[in-house]
């Protein structure tokens, strides 16, 4: 009996530990996709320059979210995770700053039927354009 008892607590402990990796690892893929995401609408810049003045670049918020948006359709973000939504995308109070913060929900496999409407994450990723020369 005890030995029964014990595998049952050791099969629980493994379940447990194989559902808390796999939220872990769809929260890196999400945190990378919306790395991938704030990097493309950081490309969307615009450059305001004219005669003796210096040259600045400026973001637009609907740019920032319309190139976000665009990117997840593009790699067909949405097949990889379930629920996959842009919680909030634009271009920060100094302009050169891109956010994108998105959300999915995990099913955790073997103990997934306690959870039935899943896990939910949510990122946040930043990118900053910047002009050099």
């Amino acid at each position: 009996m005890l030995i029964i008892g014990m595998i049952a607590i050791a099969l629980l402990a493994i379940s447990v530990m194989l559902a808390a990796t796999s939220v872990n690892v769809q929260a890196h893929k999400l945190l990378s996709l919306a790395d991938g995401a704030v990097t493309a609408a950081a490309d969307n810049f615009e450059l305001t320059a004219g005669g003796d003045q210096v040259a600045t670049l400026q973001l637009n918020s609907e740019e920032v979210r319309h190139a976000a948006e665009k990117y997840l359709a593009d790699v067909s973000a949405g097949a990889d995770f379930a629920d996959l939504r842009i919680i909030s995308a634009g271009a920060e109070p100094d302009a050169v700053t891109a956010h994108v913060q998105l959300g999915a929900v995990v099913h955790p496999p073997i103990i997934g039927w306690l959870i039935p409407r899943g896990v939910s994450i949510h990122v946040d990723s930043y990118a900053r354009t910047l002009l050099s020369r």
